[in-house]
């Protein structure tokens, strides 16, 4: 699953998105470039990712 996202702008929110999230999501790639998150995601686990992420300072503008 992917997503497009704001705020992720370095490798520092890269990492503190890794930390806080891979071991309740698994494996998260994040394009900086690109701002695309993404990761192997379960329909009924989205809600959470997106509100987990979101407490982190970040925004998920669209799911591609």
């Amino acid at each position: 699953m992917k997503f497009k996202v704001k705020n992720v702008n370095c490798m520092n929110c890269v990492n503190l998105i890794k930390k806080s999230l891979e071991d309740e999501f698994g494996n998260i790639e994040v394009d900086l470039e690109q701002k695309i998150l993404s990761l192997n995601l379960e329909e009924n686990q989205v809600l959470n990712f997106t509100k987990e992420f979101q407490d982190l300072g970040f925004e998920i503008v669209e799911r591609l």
